[in-house]
């Protein structure tokens, strides 16, 4: 898929939405969703789900076929994610149809929730766990904790001590009026 993980702590999801955005300058999605599970060892497991998958127009021209075959070779099929995401081990990618939209889905695994940008005080079990989505160029939709930034210019969600699952969800396109749906294409290619 289209990710981007330089393996720094605090960095984590940001590189994530920010290659989704970047991609080929024309590749985007309209939602995503992450969703985590923390094990009692401090690894976990994560999905991130891409809601339509769309191309946008490049200076007014249909770019579709291209951004359709980039996803395909060079993140679907190819090791791009894994390249560029040590700190994920890559268990299951997928793309499929739903609600007439193309999403795609990354399954993986990580050795800590430090090790992708989430923050906790290691020093203390009561000492909520935070994610700041500053840096991030998504709206919140909803998420399992609380998010900060409402009533405040500090765009941090938190949850309590000891959860072991968190999730949140994000808008990244709001005007769909320039995108070009890639279900065609995909079910182009699938049914090769």
């Amino acid at each position: 898929m289209i990710f981007t993980i330089n393996g720094h702590r605090g960095v984590g999801l940001m590189g994530v939405i920010l290659a989704l955005v970047v991609f080929s300058g024309c590749l985007t999605v309209q939602e995503k969703e992450y969703r985590f599970t923390l094990n009692s060892d401090g690894s976990g497991e994560g999905v991130i789900t891409y809601i339509n998958l769309v191309s946008e127009e490049d200076e007014g021209k249909n770019v579709s076929f291209k951004d359709f075959g980039e996803l395909i070779s060079d993140y679907y099929e190819g090791t791009t994610f894994e390249d560029e995401n040590p700190n994920y081990t890559v268990t299951e990618k997928k793309l499929y149809e739903k609600d007439d939209m193309l999403m795609g889905e990354v399954h993986f695994t990580f050795s800590s929730l430090d090790s992708i940008g989430f923050y906790t005080d290691r020093s203390c079990n009561c000492s909520g766990i935070m994610y700041y989505m500053g840096s991030l160029s998504e709206t919140l939709l909803e998420t399992n904790g609380k998010y900060l930034g409402e009533n405040q210019d500090f765009p941090m969600i938190v949850w309590k001590a000891g959860t072991k699952e968190f999730s949140f969800k994000t808008q990244v396109k709001e005007d769909m009026s320039d995108a070009h749906s890639l279900l065609p294409l995909y079910n182009t290619w699938k049914n090769q």
